[in-house]
């Protein structure tokens, strides 16, 4: 079987196997699902170093790699079609790194007893669907992986999560619906008017397929190396676009429609939409996509789903809402909304308002979570913030930005999954979140204190830790595109590292106080090293980021290149100039006579 294939069904077949059991065996059950998801993160491996007479991803081939394409449901031209690069697999990584994680650390914390085997059932089912929507190369079957993976999520919020799990899983599930909803209607769209571009534009819009399966823009060793097995897929999508097989280069067969999912050909059309139907529907279209990722996000004002569903949720429900879920809105602005939409990214009101929300989720996602009382909904707010910064970013339109928030979005998904984790055993020993209700845990629970300690630092950004990368390229490239950006954005990260500094001081110094928790029991040895991997992981990348910056590069080139085409053009020390800082730099030179538009500073 193709790796991409078994990487993403071996989950699904461990949940089929897992109907097997006697749901009495419950240690049996326990252990299978613990070897299972284990077994899943191995066969993700091969992926970066290869195996056998498999070769490990090349991270400076641009564009899809270890494609698969094969007919699926001709008569609307859905393909099963799969292919990863440097973005998706790093996100397939996180993704099964942290199923081991979340499964792990649910082995005595599951609350439904009885429903151990439904319950992993459903994680394996959730790790299926978030893998697939990372390596769709079909936009038809993404929207299914997307829809899919909502299911399991509902479920395991609604009957394992907290006394509020109904309301909480209703309104998640809710939420997400409405989006898509949206965005089904946009993907709708792009499938219908991708026949009148291509008849229209099909030596431009192949010119752009070219560009996207480009190596480097920057790297003079690999500057012209073509992706030609991704080139292939997307002329051939091209091609039934025009009505043309393939395969014989006759008239497509009757009963195949004449035009195409494909994520690239749709990509290679977005810069050509505007020519043809106008501005207006690019942007329509963009909102149809945005409205959807950003409640994923989520964004401000689309966030409250979040604390409600991460307060519910399971312990290892939040690990995975947090460290993937969320991720999967930001994936798809990357993916999706940039690329295909240059015109409406570049657009003044466009950027500015998505900026604005972007700075306003920071500072707000801040202030709340300094105001909370209960450990759990402080984390919960912080993504919030953690994540504006990942949009500040994606907007800055520029590689510093971009390659910042990858790399936050990593970043996150590392610590915040396991600040839930430490969140839920405290829960599990005092069966509350209440910061009051704690105070002088260091004395009592050592481990436990050293560890939260470091994901606290880590948190709020440290240097030679994990997330002063992401913040540090997201400032640099939020400076580079607007200075007050970087100035709003850098109150944030003053603001995180007080509420993070005051949660640890109000939960772990002082006197025990509480007799409830002088006897706290430390971390036992599962405990213990159910952490380190992600604490190995904040050493690693803040200390050396560069061989996941190395993986991001090609993506990030091509969607500055394809968003903001003037930039690789000036030789990366100028911005391009687009919408509103046309507009400032002309303002200045009116009050400033004798000067005209140049970088800003």
């Amino acid at each position: 079987m193709p790796i991409l294939s078994l990487v993403l069904w071996l989950p699904t077949l461990g949940a089929i196997l897992l109907l097997l059991f006697n749901r009495e065996k419950k240690d049996s059950i326990r252990w299978f699902a613990n070897i299972w998801i284990f077994l899943c993160f191995l066969v993700s491996i091969p992926l970066i170093t290869g195996f056998g007479s498999l070769r490990g991803y090349d991270r400076g081939l641009a564009g899809l790699q270890f494609i698969e394409d094969h007919e699926w449901i001709p008569i609307i031209g859905a393909r099963y079609q799969l292919g990863i690069d440097g973005l998706s697999l790093v996100l397939v990584l996180l993704t099964t790194l942290l199923g081991v994680v979340s499964v792990v650390c649910s082995w005595s914390y599951i609350r439904e007893k009885g429903r151990e085997k439904e319950y992993y059932i459903m994680m394996l089912l959730l790790q299926s669907g978030m893998i697939g929507a990372f390596v769709s190369a079909d936009l038809f079957l993404f929207f299914i992986f997307w829809e899919v993976m909502l299911v399991p999520m509902y479920f395991l919020i609604g009957i394992w999560g907290g006394k509020n799990r109904l309301y909480s899983a209703i309104k998640f599930f809710l939420y997400t619906l409405v989006g898509s909803v949206v965005m089904l209607l946009a993907v709708l769209k792009l499938f219908f008017i991708f026949p009148e571009v291509v008849k229209s534009h099909r030596p431009e819009v192949e010119a752009t397929a070219r560009q996207l399966a480009a190596s480097s823009l920057t790297d003079a060793q690999r500057m012209g190396q073509v992706n030609q097995p991704m080139l292939a897929m997307i002329d051939n999508a091209i091609m039934r676009g025009a009505g043309i097989d393939p395969d014989t280069r006759g008239p497509l067969p009757t009963g195949y429609v004449h035009s195409t999912f494909n994520i690239g050909a749709l990509t290679a059309m977005g810069p050509h939409i505007k020519e043809v139907f106008g501005l207006s529907l690019v942007i329509y279209l963009f909102i149809g996509f945005a409205l959807s990722f950003a409640i994923k996000v989520p964004m401000f004002p689309f966030h409250t789903w979040l604390p409600d569903a991460h307060y519910d949720a399971p312990t290892a429900g939040s690990v995975i809402l947090a460290g993937v879920l969320l991720k999967m809105g930001t994936y798809g602005f990357m993916r999706f909304s940039l690329p295909m939409f240059p015109d409406a990214a570049n657009d003044p009101r466009v950027r500015q308002m998505m900026v604005a929300l972007a700075i306003i989720g920071i500072i707000y996602g801040a202030l709340v979570a300094m105001a909370q009382k209960d450990v759990k909904k402080l984390v919960a707010y912080s993504s919030v913030s953690h994540l504006g910064f990942v949009m500040l970013g994606l907007f800055a339109l520029n590689p510093s930005g971009i390659s910042g928030a990858v790399m936050q979005m990593i970043n996150h998904g590392i610590s915040t999954g396991a600040l839930f984790m430490l969140a839920g055993i405290l829960y599990e020993r005092r069966h509350t979140y209440e910061i009051a209700e704690f105070g002088g845990l260091a004395s009592v629970m050592p481990k436990f204190s050293t560890i939260f300690l470091v994901v606290t630092l880590s948190s709020l950004g440290l240097p030679l830790m994990n997330n002063f990368i992401g913040e540090f390229l997201t400032l640099r490239g939020a400076f580079e595109a607007r200075m007050r950006w970087g100035a709003l954005a850098t109150v944030g990260i003053i603001l995180g590292a007080v509420y993070m500094l005051w949660l640890y001081q109000r939960v772990f110094f002082g006197q025990v106080t509480n007799p409830a928790n002088q006897s706290l029991p430390d971390l036992n040895a599962r405990e213990f090293w159910q952490f380190a991997p992600l604490i190995f992981l904040i050493f690693w990348i803040g200390v050396y980021p560069n061989p996941v910056l190395s993986y991001i590069k090609p993506q990030t080139e091509i969607v500055v290149a394809q968003v903001n085409p003037g930039y690789f053009k000036s030789g990366g020390t100028e911005q391009a100039q687009t919408g509103d800082q046309k507009k400032d730099q002309q303002e200045a030179a009116a009050v400033v006579p004798g000067t005209g538009p140049g970088p800003e500073r």
